[in-house]
């Protein structure tokens, strides 16, 4: 038979012990093994001190499945690009709050605000955009009957 650890002869470590406890619990829940050959094994495990020793508790069973090796670095993700603020909300909305002084410039900040939110309707600007709109359409609505008033 095979050995399932390196020479026989060298001392086992606790991680050795609990990885042979895990594969006895695989082959019990397998039905490889019974309640009293599990828990005779389990106690021979826990008292093995060489790979030797591992060995015989593990005669007769499939072999054990080395760990999976450890990526030396840490997987990369790729994260998506954040959206950007562009800037044409924060203009509609600067614009629209000027809006007071003349309300001319309540339709450039109408029409800024509208093309921003055209151009992509997931922006950090969005606020921004949607209040220009808000604050251009009041004082043109405000100027508009101040004059035909």
């Amino acid at each position: 038979m095979e050995s399932q650890w390196g020479s026989e002869h060298l001392l086992a470590g606790d991680a050795d012990r609990e990885r042979t406890i895990e594969a006895l619990k695989t082959n019990f829940q397998a039905g490889r093994l019974t309640v009293d050959e599990l828990s005779e094994r389990i106690g021979q495990a826990l008292n093995a001190r060489t790979y030797g020793e591992l060995n015989v508790v593990m005669t007769g069973l499939p072999a054990l499945r080395p760990n999976p090796p450890v990526p030396m670095y840490p997987p990369m993700y790729y994260q998506p690009p954040k959206p950007t603020q562009r800037g044409a909300g924060v203009a509609a909305f600067v614009l629209g709050v000027l809006g007071f002084i003349c309300g001319i410039t309540a339709v450039p900040a109408i029409i800024l605000g509208v093309v921003a939110l055209a151009m992509n309707s997931e922006r950090d600007d969005k606020g921004f955009a949607i209040a220009g709109i808000a604050t251009g359409a009041m004082w043109l609505a405000i100027f508009g009957l101040w004059i035909l008033t």
